[in-house]
């Protein structure tokens, strides 16, 4: 009896887990219940009207220069609406196929594609987009682009909501589609797809082919990046994209497929001919630094810009591209000017031609090896800076060799024997810069090029800065990041990050939104080690480029070709060149220009003989008009001036030899040594680079 009560007990006991295991499980799916359905009465309560006029109106952005005058209006509207009757078939094929295959069966969600898309967001794989043609017409013009976190949730499914109960419920598949393609913003400032086809292909979108149809319904992902005359490589690779979409779904056969990927777009893309607004150049800086800080395109996203651009600075810039006599029209020159004291950029120099919005900027996007500009970077600033150098400090200029093999040479080919820091420097002498280098821990040049805004080539997943580095045989540098580098020489040793904007003020939202950006000035170096610096640099700057009471310092740097690329395009004399540079700076600005071509062929290059007069005339045309006048480098307290007896080892204090600068408490005393820089090993062999530079 005992034991049946037991069991029974038990038999009551596990029935009362399984009841409470029961409720508990039913409160929770109660409370996912009550938050599903809070979750979606949020969304229904906070989801906007569905307004056509809202689709076709767009206010344009404003951008400011450093006084808050106005110097350009753009992304205003160049629209012409069309109807579902004037597209091509093609283009609607090509439309479907890209962005929504089931869109003519869905009724605003394709499910098993969000499904899909649900499944790889949660595993952390990208599984592809879920939204529709449906749902991007709400998201470019009634929500938003966020994609991450809670408020990209809410964005997702508000776009489901308005798919299905405002848009879908409303309007006709038709309609939807002529929503689509009018609407958003295409490139070369323009909207929809009959501006589109009119500005790249100089024909109405009725009578758009394949290939143009597949540019086109490319582009609408996203725009900047497919424009055909910003990225025109980027533009045929999508448009090959598109086209195999069109082949997989049935839409084109496999020779029409064949025929439309091997055809490049250049065949159909008209030139252009629009001009545009003279600081085209600056703008485009402006437009690149606001998507690259914020991810909204001014094009689209309407906001008021305040800039750093200096117009008078500007202007000298431009009205040099205007009038200085050129070689050929293929040699470029970009150009970055920043304030040494905010980092600031207050002009550029985006290269000859400008004639289109959003094209290669030559002043930011290009990379280029910096030459001998860099040995202040990488050899003898931080030398200074953490060994305490002078600017006396020996070397011996003589054939040194890379630590993985092979021997640097200078530039004549030469070898002058014992010189002083400041000889090597102002002469450019590469073996003393290598020497310098190697002298030096690599991991404290890594800390001081990077502090600089400087991004070095690492040896694989290291940390480490081959030695080619020394004088400047990496790539590369944009003008405006050279120029960055440089400020903290001018201005006692802060860097503060290169930028064109202070503060943006967005438009279309129902309360202003103002996001302001503030850069933080670092201590980059020593005062004492940028004062050395620019003290010597002052002798290598040419006596017709002057302003009145005002130190100018100057660096300047070549590159060359390896020799098998010259012997290929028969192009046998040493004195070709790659790039040309010149880094002016005084305590006020500096300037990094750039001379140059894009690519070497047998009729597009520089000799250094041409390099070498050419830049000292860009040099004077640019650095003695936008220079301020009176301005002078204010000597540390931790620097004190010493004159020594020319070539000897260790220096000796002489009334009658040349003065130089040494660290307070390093300067010579009767016959106190200072050591010269003596050779480390290199954690790993380094090939030798067939840069020489000077």
């Amino acid at each position: 009896m005992k034991k049946k009560k037991n069991l029974k007990k038990k038999k009551t006991s596990n029935i009362s887990i399984i009841n409470k295991f029961l409720a508990v499980i039913v409160i929770i799916i109660g409370i996912f219940m009550l938050l599903g359905a809070g979750f979606f009465l949020f969304i229904y309560l906070n989801a906007p009207e569905f307004n056509t006029d809202l689709l076709y109106k767009q206010e344009s952005s404003n951008i400011f220069d450093s006084k808050g005058e106005l110097i350009a209006t753009i992304g205003s509207e160049k629209r012409q609406i069309v109807t579902y009757n004037e597209l091509p078939q093609v283009l609607i094929d090509a439309i479907i196929a890209t962005e929504d295959s089931r869109f003519f069966e869905h009724e605003g969600i394709d499910l098993p594609r969000f499904l899909k898309a649900s499944y790889g967001y949660f595993k952390g794989t990208n599984a592809g987009g879920a939204s529709t043609l449906t749902m991007q017409v709400s998201k470019n013009t009634f929500t938003s682009t966020e994609a991450e976190g809670l408020d990209g949730i809410i964005r997702k499914f508000t776009d489901i909501y308005m798919s299905i109960f405002k848009i879908e419920k409303d309007y006709s598949k038709e309609e939807i589609i002529e929503f689509y393609v009018n609407a958003p913003y295409l490139g070369g400032g323009n909207y929809g797809v009959q501006m589109a086809s009119k500005t790249y292909f100089g024909k109405d979108v009725s009578n758009l082919n394949l290939i143009e149809a597949a540019i086109i319904a490319g582009m609408f992902q996203a725009p900047g990046e497919y424009d055909p005359y910003v990225n025109p490589e980027k533009t045929n690779a999508r448009k090959n994209e598109v086209i195999n979409l069109m082949l997989r779904h049935g839409y084109i056969t496999e020779n029409e497929a064949k025929e439309a990927k091997e055809k490049d777009i250049s065949t159909v893309i008209k030139a252009q001919t629009k001009s545009v607004n003279k600081y085209q150049g600056f703008i485009d800086t402006v437009v690149q630094e606001v998507i690259d800080r914020t991810g909204n395109n001014p094009y689209e996203v309407s906001m008021d810009i305040y800039s750093t651009m200096v117009k008078s600075k500007q202007d000298v810039i431009n009205n040099f591209y205007a009038k200085y006599k050129f070689k050929d029209k293929k040699v470029q020159v970009g150009i970055g000017m920043i304030n040494n004291k905010t980092g600031a950029i207050i002009a550029v120099g985006a290269g000859r031609f400008k004639n289109s919005e959003m094209s290669l900027n030559y002043a930011t996007q290009i990379s280029r090896h910096p030459g001998s500009t860099a040995k202040p970077l990488f050899d003898y600033g931080p030398g200074i800076e953490y060994k305490n150098w002078s600017t006396y400090t020996p070397f011996i200029d003589k054939a040194v060799r890379y630590t993985g093999g092979g021997v640097m040479h200078n530039v004549d080919n030469r070898y002058q024997g014992f010189l002083t820091l400041e000889q090597c420097l102002v002469r450019s002498r590469n073996t003393c810069a290598l020497q310098a280098f190697q002298s030096i821990s690599n991991s404290k040049i890594n800390k001081f090029v990077t502090t600089l805004g400087i991004t070095p080539e690492y040896l694989g997943n290291t940390k480490y800065i081959n030695e080619a580095h020394s004088i400047g045989g990496f790539t590369g540098v944009s003008p405006v990041q050279l120029a960055g580098a440089y400020q903290a020489f001018g201005n006692g040793g802060y860097y503060t990050e290169p930028h064109s904007i202070t503060k943006i003020v967005y438009k279309n939202s129902n309360e202003e939104i103002v996001e302001e950006f503030n850069f933080e000035k670092v201590k980059a170096m020593k005062d004492t080690t940028a004062y050395m610096i620019a003290y010597m640099l002052k002798k290598v700057t040419s006596s017709s480029v002057k302003v009145k009471g005002t130190d100018l310092s100057t660096k300047t740097g070549t590159s060359s070709y390896d020799s098998k690329t010259l012997k290929r395009l028969g192009l046998s004399s040493r004195n070709v060149i790659q790039d040309a540079w010149t880094v002016t700076f005084s305590p006020d600005y500096s300037v990094a220009i750039w001379y140059g071509y894009d690519k070497l062929t047998k009729k597009t290059y520089n000799t250094s003989s041409h390099a070498w007069s050419e830049r000292v005339k860009i040099q004077r045309e640019i650095v003695n008009k936008v220079m301020e006048k009176n301005s002078r480098f204010k000597r540390p307290s931790g620097i004190v001036a010493a004159k020594v007896q020319v070539g000897t080892n260790p220096p000796l204090l002489s009334s009658s030899g040349s003065t130089y600068l040494f660290v307070k408490g390093t300067q010579p005393r009767k016959r106190a040594k200072v050591a010269s820089p003596a050779t480390t090993t290199a954690k790993q062999p380094i090939s030798a680079s067939s840069s020489l530079n000077n």
